[in-house]
């Protein structure tokens, strides 16, 4: 395994890019695709994932599309016993899902991992509070994707996958077996996660305002001012100016997106689940959390800084 950014292995349907070390330009914005930007100030960005949006999306629609079919075989069919054979093992599938989802909906939101931009090193906090510090160059970002070949044809499949050394071993290179702290999303693999990772490099290396906003203050605040049925009332509205407009198109999704997948739940409960984001509470690590005159900020290693630059006349040039 190759161990450097701008490396990439690749077979006949997989591919794995290094996006760091060093942590280059990838060429690409940065956006917060997975929304793992939960806290961002001058100081640190702090981020974690929770992506169960496509869960309730599938399980929604899964409903949906159950209820319809029920209902239609209920009224074309007198047979109530065959009904019944039918219908009860979708509705111990659907029941176990949905437990399955709401447990894991329920469990305590874990620590966020912190970047210290001034620091230039990353706190990785554990759920049962054990912490330690990682330097930011010692970060292993790779964006690791598959093509699936199927009935309907090819589907890619990708991650973002970062790696951290594990407490005493900050130090330590990383190799292909060597265990880590390890944080994946799912933005899609290739463009998606640089445009992902590009959050992280670019608060780094550039400073917060190269990095977007965190959405779930913007969702919570739209929560609070038009409360939870505000949410539904104005998708319909959306819906409705869409229509009036002839965006047939765009009213479409948005239509899907209210009957079959229940779109507006979704910044219902992110906003629920998400409006105690944890703190670091050790108080080593509240100190490292705190501004540091920028007489005294670490700076940047003399191949980061050579490898950036040699990064930036490439992109210049293309």
């Amino acid at each position: 395994m190759t161990e450097h950014a701008g490396e990439v292995e690749q077979g006949l349907l997989w591919k794995q890019e290094h996006l760091a070390p060093l942590p280059i330009p990838t060429g690409q914005p940065p956006s917060d695709l997975m929304n793992i930007i939960w806290r961002k100030n001058e100081v640190y960005l702090d981020i974690g994932s929770f992506a169960m949006a496509a869960g309730w999306l599938t399980l929604h629609c899964l409903s949906v599309m159950f209820m319809a079919t029920f209902t239609w075989v209920a009224l074309t069919t007198s047979d109530r016993v065959g009904l019944a054979i039918v219908t009860l093992p979708m509705c111990v599938l659907m029941g176990t899902l949905w437990y399955l989802f709401i447990k894991q909906w329920r469990k305590p939101l874990t620590p966020p991992i912190r970047f210290n931009r001034q620091r230039r090193e990353v706190c990785i906090t554990e759920p049962d509070g054990n912490y330690w510090f990682v330097p930011w160059e010692r970060v292993y970002a790779i964006a690791p994707s598959v093509t699936n070949l199927g009935t309907y044809g090819a589907t890619k499949h990708g991650s973002l996958v970062l790696w951290f050394p594990l407490k005493g071993q900050e130090h330590e290179t990383y190799g292909p077996n060597k265990k880590g702290w390890v944080l994946m999303v799912n933005p899609g693999g290739g463009i998606s996660s640089m445009a992902q990772w590009e959050c992280i490099r670019s608060f780094m290396e550039i400073g917060p305002d190269a990095v977007p906003d965190s959405s779930h203050a913007e969702r919570s605040s739209k929560v609070e001012q038009q409360g939870y049925i505000g949410v539904w009332r104005g998708v319909f509205s959306q819906l409705f100016d869409e229509l009036k407009s002839k965006e047939y198109g765009a009213a479409f999704s948005t239509f899907t997106g209210l009957t079959i997948f229940g779109a507006p739940w979704i910044a219902v409960l992110m906003t629920k689940k998400l409006a105690h984001i944890p703190h670091l509470t050790a108080p080593e690590a509240v100190d490292w959390s705190k501004p540091l005159p920028p007489a005294q900020w670490a700076k940047r290693s003399p191949e980061l800084e050579k490898a950036i630059a040699e990064r930036e006349a490439e992109l210049a040039a293309v």
